[in-house]
C-alpha cells in the first residue's frame, strides 16, 4: 500500500499520513490513531517511501499570480489555497518561489515568468490571463513543466490544471438571465480586459445562448483601470439604453458595479449576474443589487494546484491525477455560504 492510498483510507492529506509515521509535528489524537490503525492492518512498511520520493531532494515550485491586491481580492483567495496546500506538504522537501504580476503592465507576465525560469525551478504554476504573453513564456520554458489554474490556454499540455470552464460558466449567467427577465430584452455583457481569454470565453458563450431567443446582447469591454472612468462608461452604457433588462459581469467586479447602478436609483433596475463569493459581491448580493454569483471557488483552485503538482513530481503519481473542472456553483441571496 502507498502512502497516498492510506491518506484516502484515512481522508486526510499526504502530509498528515508522513507526520504519523515520522512522528513529527502535530496530528490529532483520533486522526493519529485512524492512520496508525490503517498502517498496522495493511502492512505498510516505512521504507515505501523511499521509493516514491527522492530524499535530500527539493522540489521547486515557481508560482506566477496577478498582483494580490487587484480584483477585488480575488487573487488573495486563490493564494491561501495555495498556502493551505503548502501547509500540508511542508514535511517534505518542496520550496515555493512566487512572483506578482500586473496584468495592467504589458509584458509584465512575461518577464516575471521569465525571472522564475532562471531561479532553476522544476514547475511552472500560473493563471495565464495575458494570453498572448502566456503563449510567448510557455515558449521559451524548455524543459520546465507547467500547471494552469484560473484561466485555460489552448494548444497547450499543462500537467494539470484547476479551473472552470469560462464558456459553459457564461451559457449558464444567461440561462439564468433568461429566468429572471423571460422574453424579448435587452442584455449586455461586459468585459473587464480584453485580453482576458476567460472573459472573451464567458462572453461568447452568454452571447451564444441568447442566438435564437428573442432577445439582444450587446458585448462591451472595459479596457481602463481607473474606477471614475469606469463609472463614467457605464454612465454612458445606461444612458444609451435606459432599460437595459440586464448586465452579465465576467469577472469579480459585479459588485462594484452593482452598488453603483443601485445608488442611481434608476426607473427599471437592470438584473445583474456575475461572478465570485467576494465580501462586495456577497453584500450586494444580499441586498438584492445582485441576482445570482457564480463562484470559481479560487481557494480550491489554488489548493488542488499545489497538491496535484506535488503528487505528479514528488510521489510519482502521475496517473491518478484527474483533472475536474471546478464546479459552476450558483449562488442566490437564498443559499448564501456561512
Amino acid at each position: 500500500m502507498k502512502i497516498s492510498e492510506i491518506a484516502e483510507l484515512a481522508s486526510v492529506s499526504i502530509g498528515t499520513v508522513d507526520r504519523v509515521i515520522h512522528k513529527r509535528g502535530r496530528v490529532a489524537p483520533l486522526t493519529k490513531a485512524k492512520i496508525e490503525k490503517i498502517i498496522k492492518e495493511s502492512g505498510y512498511k516505512t521504507n515505501i517511501i523511499a521509493s516514491n520520493l527522492k530524499t535530500g531532494a527539493i522540489l521547486k515550485i515557481g508560482l506566477l499570480v496577478p498582483r494580490l491586491d487587484t480584483e477585488q481580492g480575488y487573487w488573495e483567495k486563490c493564494f491561501s489555497g495555495v498556502n493551505k496546500a503548502i501547509d500540508e506538504i511542508s514535511a517534505f522537501s518542496v520550496e515555493i518561489v512566487m512572483l506578482e504580476f500586473d496584468r495592467q503592465i504589458r509584458g509584465d507576465l512575461l518577464n516575471k515568468g521569465l525571472e522564475l525560469k532562471n531561479k532553476n525551478i522544476d514547475v511552472l504554476a500560473l493563471a495565464p490571463i495575458v494570453q498572448s504573453e502566456a503563449y510567448q513564456l510557455i515558449s521559451q520554458l524548455e524543459n520546465i513543466q507547467y500547471a494552469f489554474f484560473d484561466s485555460p490556454l489552448c494548444n497547450t499540455s499543462p500537467i494539470t490544471e484547476n479551473l472552470q470552464d469560462p464558456y459553459a460558466a457564461g451559457w449558464c449567467s444567461a440561462r439564468l438571465m433568461e429566468l429572471f427577465k423571460p422574453g424579448k430584452n435587452t442584455f449586455i455583457s461586459l468585459q473587464m480586459h480584453n485580453t482576458a481569454y476567460n472573459q472573451q470565453r464567458r462572453s461568447q458563450g452568454f452571447i451564444d445562448y441568447f442566438k435564437d431567443k428573442d432577445a439582444i446582447v450587446l458585448n462591451y469591454t472595459w479596457q481602463e483601470s481607473s474606477d471614475e472612468l469606469f463609472f463614467s462608461f457605464v454612465d454612458s452604457l445606461l444612458l444609451e439604453y435606459p432599460y437595459v433588462a440586464g448586465v452579465f459581469m465576467t469577472n469579480s467586479a459585479t459588485g462594484q458595479l452593482a452598488e453603483y447602478i443601485a445608488n442611481k436609483k434608476m426607473e427599471v433596475h437592470p438584473c445583474i449576474v456575475g461572478f465570485d463569493l467576494l465580501s462586495e459581491n456577497v453584500e450586494q448580493l444580499k441586498l438584492g443589487n445582485i441576482a445570482a454569483l457564480i463562484s470559481q471557488q479560487p481557494e480550491l483552485q489554488g489548493y488542488n494546484t499545489l497538491q496535484e503538482i506535488f503528487r505528479i513530481k514528488v510521489m510519482k503519481l502521475e496517473d491518478t491525477v484527474t483533472t475536474s473542472p471546478i464546479p459552476i456553483s450558483i449562488i442566490l441571496k437564498e443559499n448564501i455560504p456561512e
